[in-house]
């Protein structure tokens, strides 16, 4: 984004909303901090008015010192590459932001990730839901003040470990023998599985199609278990006809919570977590990662290791984009012929 597009947008935008929103002024931020009472009709404005249509991505962030939840919003202008940076801050106690699935159907999923994780409830929204815990699931799990019940300190390497190197059951240790707990008013006796009603009943319907005709919609589940999900992936497709008309992920099969579990680890004893985010791509995951660990350090590493990892990480970029066409081969119909010479490649 030019300067020139930024300044006018930047000049638009606190024109239309005096008072209603300002330049984030913290050293090294970037973008705009905004009222959340203008929150819905700036995103109109932006994307009706300045051509704003894509929504990249919705964040947020908990600043636990300061009793603040935020969530950082990235649109783009897909006609001439401009970009906008946004963000809505909250109270930590009652975190509430407007939904903006109105304006931009992709906030959907990024809304629900952000109220199970980090609590931030967004009102309006159609479907929120959690997402990748479960109802029973006790706290946000990247709030920084949550602890799971295995918790022992804020910090590695643990006490028990080192320099005592005593041994400590964790299990031993928790009401259920597991890493387990529930929130203070969930009975599990009495607990009845929420099940797929809800993800149906936002779904389902009856419609007229485009000659009049009031059809049924059907309902089809693509996966857990399915041989182009790669994984255990579900997708709930709503079919008109052969036309898929909507679709909705199911994503809470996996997920490690990496980003905890960072929290408390040193900086070297988090490399071996980034090989997993993608284990054909391991070693590009980890340059990325030592690249962003050197800047907050000051760390300039040596021309020798340059070299070695530029060339580890396109080896791997290369071996990733063979896999990619081997399993794109097999989705499209050639069933696994095509994936096992790309695994030998």
């Amino acid at each position: 984004m030019t300067e020139q597009v930024s300044l006018d947008v930047s000049e638009k935008i606190s024109e239309k909303f005096s008072g209603k929103i300002q330049k984030d002024q913290r050293e090294g931020y970037e973008g705009f901090i905004v009222n959340n009472e203008i929150l819905l009709d700036l995103c109109f404005y932006l994307r009706d008015d300045l051509g704003f249509d894509f929504l990249s991505s919705l964040t947020g962030v908990d600043y636990y010192p300061d009793n603040l939840m935020e969530v950082v919003y990235h649109l783009y202008n897909s006609a001439n590459y401009g970009k906008i940076v946004f963000k809505v801050q909250t109270t930590r106690d009652e975190a509430s932001v407007a939904s903006i699935v109105p304006v931009y159907q992709g906030a959907d999923l990024q809304e629900r990730e952000a109220w199970d994780l980090l609590g931030i409830k967004f009102v309006g929204h159609p479907d929120l839901r959690r997402v990748l815990m479960w109802e029973g699931f006790d706290g946000h799990p990247l709030r920084k003040d949550w602890h799971e019940a295995y918790f022992e300190e804020e910090i590695k390497p643990l006490k028990s470990r080192y320099p005592e190197g005593t041994s400590i059951s964790a299990e031993d240790k928790t009401d259920f023998k597991d890493n387990i707990k529930f929130p203070a008013d969930f009975d599990l006796e009495q607990w009845t599985p929420q099940g797929d009603e809800p993800l149906y009943d936002s779904l389902l319907g009856v419609h007229k199609s485009e000659k009049g005709l009031k059809t049924e919609r059907i309902i089809v589940n693509l996966g857990p278990q399915h041989p182009s999900t790669h994984g255990v992936f579900r997708m709930v497709v709503v079919l008109d006809g052969e036309t898929i008309v909507d679709l909705k992920p199911v994503m809470g099969y996996l997920h490690r919570n990496h980003e905890k579990i960072g929290e408390r680890n040193t900086y070297i004893q988090n490399m071996p977590f980034t090989d997993r985010l993608d284990y054909i791509s391991s070693m590009s995951n980890n340059f990325g990662y030592a690249l962003a660990v050197e800047k907050l350090m000051g760390i300039k590493p040596t021309e020798r290791a340059e070299y070695i990892r530029v060339i580890m990480a396109e080896l791997t970029r290369i071996s990733s984009h063979v896999m990619n066409i081997g399993f794109l081969l097999n989705d499209l119909g050639a069933f696994f012929t095509p994936a096992l010479y790309a695994l030998k490649e």
